[in-house]
């Protein structure tokens, strides 16, 4: 009984530790980080791994072009429904073939802490070939890439801004083992009362 107690509060420690640790980060991104499509998007769609709070110019989305200029002319926006998700609209002419770069930044509204990062896709016409790229950057529920549920690769711990994935697994890791101590000397010492 004593043991299953133990055992809780590790797992409670951890998952606690875990989240209250994270970034509001993507999860999961259309067009796919790293993709190649034939045809320009008209929106960035992104899932974030947390809830964004609502704070003036603290949420965005800018989209750039291989030569650096802005092409998002305007501010991304929060779903209503789902504060996890937001999205940015793009022109629909005036745009050129070649590289285009995401950059996201949130405001969690679990946590308050700030995360900023970059995504990346290709736009060829002409492409023969079409790379979905990682639609899947983190782990969250159900493997489905925003918009129109396209192609989707296998979950992993990396995307984003690339901070914080290691030190907050540490964290656990570390407080996991402390209740685990803490829970065995407990049970050492009733045992030998």
């Amino acid at each position: 009984m004593r043991a299953a107690s133990v055992l809780a509060a590790l797992v409670f420690a951890l998952v606690t530790v875990t989240t209250a640790l994270a970034h509001a980060e993507p999860a999961k991104v259309n067009p796919g980080d790293g993709a190649v499509v034939k045809e320009m998007p008209t929106v960035i769609d992104i899932i974030m791994t947390q809830d964004m709070a609502r704070q003036a110019e603290a949420n965005d989305i800018d989209v750039f072009d291989d030569l650096g200029r802005e092409i998002s002319l305007i501010s991304a926006v929060i779903d209503n429904n789902d504060r996890k998700h937001i999205s940015v609209t793009l022109p629909h002419s005036g745009l050129r073939p070649g590289a285009y770069t995401i950059k996201w930044k949130t405001l969690s509204a679990d946590d308050g802490d700030t995360a900023e990062g970059t995504l990346g896709f290709t736009w060829d016409p002409n492409a023969t070939a079409i790379q979905p790229g990682r639609a899947n950057l983190k782990e969250t529920g159900p493997a489905v890439a925003p918009g129109d549920g396209g192609a989707v690769t296998a979950p992993s711990l990396g995307g984003g801004s690339g901070n914080g994935t290691s030190w907050v697994l540490l964290t656990a890791v570390a407080i996991g083992m402390f209740v685990a101590g803490s829970g065995t000397t407990f049970l050492l010492i009733q045992k030998r009362s």
